[in-house]
């Protein structure tokens, strides 16, 4: 196994311990990863998210967190206004801030802190109350927005995870 190039080689001469190297994200993954030798820290493709998937394709992760929203109401003849606001769901972007794998052409008119609203030429199937499922654009400021996570099993809630990122604190 290659210990980190050239320095890894040197410190070996030298007889010191050469450090653990921890490197890259998730874009640079796959050239780290072929590096053999080091640590590879690629966190968002733990969770995924629909920013990654468009603009890198090469990286054939399946997202493993979707946020659950609800029709609260229906507008207009093809917009759905959902419980998905600023508070459910990563908000720095530039919409679309979610992508609805069951409506794909469902396209953002408006976004507040408690709403978004859609629209899509099939709002007529989706009644008051119905659920759609969407995965967040940018999931790891969207992760940071729950207290847990419901973990779901082959379509069955088996379970909740804490997310610590939600109760972080300074102390000094």
């Amino acid at each position: 196994m290659r210990r980190s190039g050239r320095f890894g080689e040197e410190l070996i001469r030298a007889g010191l311990p050469v450090p653990r190297i921890v490197a890259g994200g998730t874009p640079t993954f796959p050239m780290h990863a072929a590096q053999g030798d080091v640590e590879c820290s690629p966190g968002t493709c733990v969770l995924w998210d629909h920013g990654y998937a468009t603009r890198l394709p090469d990286l054939d992760f399946l997202a493993a967190a979707m946020l659950l929203t609800r029709v609260i109401s229906r507008p207009g003849r093809d917009l759905l206004c959902l419980d998905l606001g600023h508070k459910a769901v990563a908000s720095e972007n530039p919409p679309p801030r979610v992508h609805f794998p069951d409506r794909p052409e469902a396209r953002p008119v408006a976004h507040s802190e408690e709403h978004l609203v859609v629209e899509t030429p099939r709002a007529e199937a989706h009644p008051i109350g119905s659920c759609l499922y969407g995965v967040p654009w940018h999931i790891c400021p969207t992760v940071a927005l729950y207290a847990t996570a419901v973990v779901v099993r082959a379509g069955v809630a088996v379970g909740q995870w804490e997310i610590t990122a939600r109760s972080r604190s300074l102390t000094l």
